[in-house]
C-alpha cells in the first residue's frame, strides 16, 4: 500500500484509473466541467453506470474540498450497483483505498485524503436530499426513480457549492423512457430543454470490446422497434410504436455548423389552420444531401400571409420550387399567382416516409443524408416524437418529406 503523501501527489494533474472510455463515454467526459447539466443516455450494457461513476471519482479527487453525491432509484441499488463499482476503479475495498480518508456506512459517506466528499444515496424518499450544499451530483439509472420531477428540481436547488467552488455540475446516465418525459423535456427537447443542458448517447456496440457476443446477439433478436431504440441505442422511444431513427445528438447541427455554401433548395409546405401551417426550407448539395435550414409553423395564418412568409423564405435562402400539401390545389394555384413556384406532391405518403426514414441512416461514408438546424425546434420536436402509423403531430414532417419528394420527379405545376 502506498502512504497517503504519494496518493496525493498521485492526484497531479489527473486521477488515472484503469479505464479507458469508448468513444460513447468520451464526449461526455470531455465536457464535464463545460456542461453544468448532462445526460448520458444509452442501452443496455453500453457502460452508462461505469461512466457516471468515474465521474465522481474524477470530479472529487481532482478538485480538493468538493462535497459530491451519487443516487440510485432504491438502497438496494447501491450495494448492487454503486458500491461495487466503486471498488473496481479503486481496485480495494472502499475503505481499505489509499485515496480514501474513511468510509462511514452508518451516513454512507466516503471523505478522501484530499478532503472532498462523496455521499452515496437513493432517492426512493421524496426530497430526500434536501438540506445538503452539493458541488456536484450524479444520478444512475433516473428513469427508475420515483417522482423524478420533483427529486431533480431538488438536486437543482441543492448545487450551488459547498465551499464556493467554481465548478458546478450535475449528470444522469439511464437508458431513456418515452417522449414526454421529464427527461426528455429537460434534456433533449428543442422547445422544453434546459439552456444548460446536453445530451450524450452510447450504444451497446459503442462497449462491444466488453460485451460477451451472445449477449449482443440476444439483445438483437429480442429487441425491435422501440425496445430496441431504448435499450440498444440508448433514444427516446414509445414501446410498441414506429419511429424515425432520428438522434438529436447526430442530426441537428448548431447553426454555426451549416454549410456556408448556397446548394439547391427546395420548399415544403403543409396547409393547415386549426393545427399549424407548416414551411420547412432544405438545402440540397451536388450528392442530394440535405439540410434543413428554416422552418415556418404556426396555427391559424391566412394565405396572405403564408405567401408572404414563403416569399421572404426564398428572398433568403434562394429561389427553388415549393412542393406543397395535394389536398388544398387553391392554396397551390393562389400561390402561383403571387409568383411562387408551388407544386403538389404527387409521391405516395409511404413512399416520402420510407425516402425520410432512409436519409436519416448513415450512408457508406459515415455520414447521414439529412442534417436539420438546432433552430428548427419544431421539426425536431416532431421527429423525435414521429410514429408513422398515426396521423397526428406531423405537419412540419410532411412538409420536409413534400420538400425531400422532389427528388422523386414531381412534374410541374399545370398553372400559372
Amino acid at each position: 500500500m502506498i502512504k497517503a503523501e504519494e496518493a496525493l501527489k498521485a492526484l497531479s494533474p489527473k486521477v488515472k484509473f484503469n479505464y479507458w472510455p469508448h468513444r460513447g463515454q468520451l464526449p461526455f467526459h470531455n465536457d464535464q466541467y463545460d456542461v453544468k447539466y448532462r445526460a448520458l443516455f444509452g442501452g443496455g450494457g453500453s457502460g452508462k453506470t461505469k461512466a457516471g461513476v468515474f465521474e465522481c471519482l474524477s470530479w472529487a479527487l481532482n478538485n480538493p474540498g468538493m462535497n459530491g453525491a451519487y443516487f440510485e432509484p432504491s438502497y438496494p441499488m447501491v450495494n448492487r450497483n454503486l458500491i461495487p463499482m466503486l471498488e473496481f476503479f479503486l481496485g480495494t475495498p472502499i475503505g481499505m483505498s489509499p485515496l480514501v480518508a474513511g468510509f462511514n456506512r452508518k451516513e454512507m459517506s466516503i471523505t478522501f485524503i484530499n478532503d472532498s466528499k462523496l455521499w452515496l444515496g437513493s432517492l426512493e424518499v421524496e426530497e430526500g436530499v434536501e438540506g445538503q450544499n452539493l458541488d456536484f451530483w450524479g444520478v444512475d439509472e433516473a428513469r427508475k426513480v420515483k417522482n423524478l420531477e420533483t427529486q431533480f428540481q431538488v438536486l437543482v436547488r441543492r448545487l450551488r457549492g459547498w465551499k464556493q467552488h467554481d465548478r458546478l455540475g450535475g449528470w444522469v446516465t439511464t437508458t431513456p423512457d418515452e417522449p414526454g418525459s421529464f427527461l426528455f423535456r429537460f434534456f433533449e427537447d428543442p422547445k422544453t430543454k434546459d439552456p444548460e443542458a446536453k445530451v450524450y448517447r452510447t450504444s451497446i456496440f459503442d462497449n462491444r470490446e466488453n460485451l460477451p457476443k451472445s449477449y449482443i446477439d440476444a439483445m438483437l433478436r429480442t429487441h425491435s422497434g422501440g425496445l430496441a431504440e431504448r435499450f440498444i441505442w440508448g433514444r427516446f422511444a414509445h414501446i410498441a410504436a414506429g419511429s424515425m431513427d432520428f438522434d438529436y445528438t447526430r442530426h441537428v447541427l448548431e447553426t454555426g455548423r451549416l454549410p456556408k455554401w448556397r446548394g439547391t433548395m427546395v420548399y415544403g409546405v403543409d396547409y393547415g389552420w386549426t393545427n399549424p401551417s407548416a414551411i420547412i426550407a432544405v438545402m440540397l448539395d451536388g450528392d442530394g444531401r440535405g439540410y434543413v435550414v428554416d422552418e415556418f409553423y404556426q396555427s391559424r395564418v391566412r394565405m396572405n400571409d403564408l405567401i408572404l412568409t414563403a416569399k421572404a423564405m426564398r428572398d433568403k435562402w434562394g429561389e427553388g420550387a415549393f412542393y406543397c400539401d395535394p389536398s388544398e390545389p387553391g392554396a397551390i394555384e393562389d400561390m402561383n399567382r403571387a409568383g411562387i413556384d408551388a407544386r403538389g406532391n404527387t409521391t405516395k405518403r409511404e413512399d416520402g416516409v420510407r425516402e425520410l426514414g432512409s436519409r436519416l441512416k448513415a450512408a457508406e461514408d459515415g455520414r447521414f443524408r439529412l442534417y436539420v438546424s438546432a433552430s428548427c425546434v419544431n421539426l425536431i420536436s416532431e421527429l423525435q416524437t414521429y410514429d408513422e402509423t398515426v396521423k397526428a403531430n406531423d405537419h412540419a414532417v410532411d412538409a420536409l418529406r413534400y420538400a425531400l419528394a422532389s427528388r422523386r420527379g414531381n412534374p410541374p405545376p399545370a398553372y400559372f
